[in-house]
């Protein structure tokens, strides 16, 4: 059914029932896609002002020339209809959340023998599905411990048909053995249904039940099974007193969820307790339109809900609409709740605190990538996806190590890192090291060449770089820059040297500053830990007497308190300062020596 708004009766002609609505322009163009459990009041809702209407949805209002309603059975069907009509027809003004997976369950077969297994898809009415889960780590954890208390089988029905004998999993008393009949078919299905009551919480009724058992066994002088039985209940307790997440004296079964919204970004924290046990977490990340971000809560709970619809209580420290909340209710029969207390309080409260965590590494990452699309127009808006930073480290001329680290995709990639132990002629020159680092690197077959090398050091650092890019004709496609330290070492006094030979101050573009210290520092760290191996390699045990004022004793003091060689250059000099005759100033020799 369709309604021009320009009809004089068209508010009259909305029907009061369940069903979807479409939001059309003058020129056909679809709009918007909405449900409601009363069209009539909630089309009208949007033609009368409100302090509270977002600009976007503002801004659709005024283009709506047309609306097409379609009526539906109940709420349910509202809701599956406009989210099968968003994702085919994507309306201009739709929140669209994407997330058509399906989550882990716990399934246990119909079977004479019933299996239980980890299972994702579609879910049959054969079978019993428990869930669902956050992770396959959360399912198949449960699964463990079922299989540690119960004993069922978890293999599958070929391998079961198959068997001539127990496998592996009977032999450390995980399965019971029904595959060549070692437990009577009463007695498995006892335990499944033992099985089911735990995955759905009935603790009490099941230690009831399992203690009402144990002591027909005894009296029956059916030791083994007893003890069989009376080491399930000592498990089931043991959870019980440890795990079990309780609100007002029953166990918690619910979603517990918190959020934030920052810049743009709305991050979202799921906890899932079934029947009183920590299942599992999971977060989500949701780039917003506009400030009306609980619009966007909302959406994400009727995508991820309408798929697993396995609780019946939402725990959520947001206010979302009594409209939104009723409709919630009635089509997925879940309830919404804001009121929060106690043990649930606690759990929420920790899911802040690692959502915090998950914020900072994010807003961490959006810092670094703006931070090198800054330097990217700096240097000309070139495209800076790799960026490879050199560094060396020698003792006096010995021992030289150049260092290659590579900050690819906005982080640093370790597994890129390089390292090259140069020849006796680059003996204290710094330059000569650069040069042949270099040589080497573009001499290697690789299929990733860096948008950017960054040096440590001034002008002659620079030019020696930029010479030897020029030589293997890759000028223009690597930009170079150099860092260098300023006065008394303050990184806050540290300048670079662009492409172009501009030099550039801390203070002109912190962020900037930031990263490439960092990469700097890491190309510091590494080289120097390659030098010092280099050098601990090459020296002998009588070489320490090589330091002054190390005589033969303190030697042997040394390599008693320590062991090695390699021990002794990687103390401190406070550890150093713990050897018997060794003092401060001898222990500042030793420490200057190796470092």
């Amino acid at each position: 059914m369709k309604l021009n708004l320009k009809d004089k009766d068209f508010s009259h002609k909305l029907p009061q029932s369940p069903g979807v609505y479409r939001f059309y322009d003058k020129d056909n163009g679809l709009l918007y896609v909405g449900k409601a459990i009363n069209i009539k009041n909630r089309v009208k809702n949007y033609f009368q002002k409100q302090k509270t209407i977002s600009p976007r949805i503002s801004v659709m209002v005024q283009k709506i020339s047309m609306v097409e309603i379609t009526i539906t059975e109940n709420e349910i069907s509202a809701l599956i209809l406009e989210n099968n009509l968003i994702k085919e027809l994507k309306p201009k003004y739709n929140i669209i959340f994407r997330d058509d997976k399906t989550y882990p369950l716990i399934r246990i077969t119909n079977h004479k023998f019933p299996k239980i297994d980890y299972y994702r898809g579609k879910i049959s009415n054969v079978d019993k599905y428990f869930g669902p889960y956050p992770n396959a780590i959360a399912t198949k954890q449960v699964i463990d411990t079922i299989q540690r208390i119960f004993k069922i089988r978890t293999c599958s029905d070929n391998f079961f048909n198959t068997r001539t004998r127990p496998c592996i999993l009977h032999q450390i008393k995980r399965c019971t053995g029904p595959c060549v009949m070692l437990i009577k078919e009463d007695k498995y299905n006892q335990q499944i249904k033992s099985t089911i009551d735990f995955l759905k919480g009935h603790y009490s009724f099941l230690l009831k039940k399992l203690t009402r058992e144990m002591n027909i066994y005894a009296k029956n002088m059916e030791f083994e099974a007893a003890a069989a039985t009376r080491d399930e209940i000592t498990s089931i307790k043991q959870i019980q007193t440890n795990q079990i997440i309780t609100t007002h004296n029953q166990p918690l079964n619910a979603d517990l969820i918190t959020y934030k919204f920052i810049s743009h970004t709305l991050y979202i924290y799921l906890i899932i307790v079934r029947n009183g046990m920590y299942i599992g977490d999971n977060h989500y990340i949701i780039k917003v339109k506009d400030e009306d971000y609980t619009s966007f809560i909302e959406i994400f709970l009727e995508n991820y809900y309408l798929i697993e619809r396995n609780t019946q209580l939402i725990l959520i420290n947001c206010q979302l609409s009594s409209d939104f909340i009723t409709f919630f209710k009635s089509a997925l029969h879940i309830d919404i709740s804001s009121s929060i207390t106690g043990t649930a309080k606690q759990l929420l409260n920790m899911g802040e605190i690692n959502l915090e965590k998950i914020v900072g590494s994010m807003s961490s990452t959006d810092n670094i990538s703006q931070a090198i699309s800054s330097l990217a127009v700096l240097l000309g808006n070139h495209t800076i996806n790799r960026i490879e930073c050199i560094d060396i480290s020698h003792h006096n001329g010995e021992n030289t190590v150049g260092s290659i680290v590579v900050f690819d995709n906005n982080k640093l990639d370790h597994s890129q890192y390089r390292q090259y132990n140069l020849p006796q002629e680059t003996k204290g020159n710094d330059l000569l090291a650069i040069q042949t680092i270099l040589k080497q690197r573009f001499s290697q077959i690789e299929t990733s060449t860096p948008s950017m090398i960054l040096v440590d050091g001034g002008k002659a650092q620079f030019k020696i770089v930029k010479n030897i890019i020029t030589q293997h004709n890759l000028y223009g496609k690597i930009k170079v820059v150099a860092i260098f330290k300023g006065k008394r070492r303050n990184p806050q006094l540290d300048k670079i040297i662009v492409d172009d030979g501009q030099v550039i101050s801390y203070q002109d573009h912190v962020s900037i500053f930031r990263v490439l210290q960092q990469l700097r520092d890491e190309a510091h760290r590494f080289a120097i830990t390659g030098h010092r191996n280099k050098q601990i390699k090459k020296m002998s045990n009588s070489e320490i007497s090589n330091i002054p004022n190390i005589g033969i004793k303190k030697r042997k003091e040394l390599f008693l308190h320590f062991g090695s060689l390699k021990a002794i250059a990687k103390a401190s000099m406070s550890e150093l300062q713990e050897v018997n005759g060794i003092g401060a100033s001898l222990a500042g020799q030793i420490y200057s020596y190796f470092h």
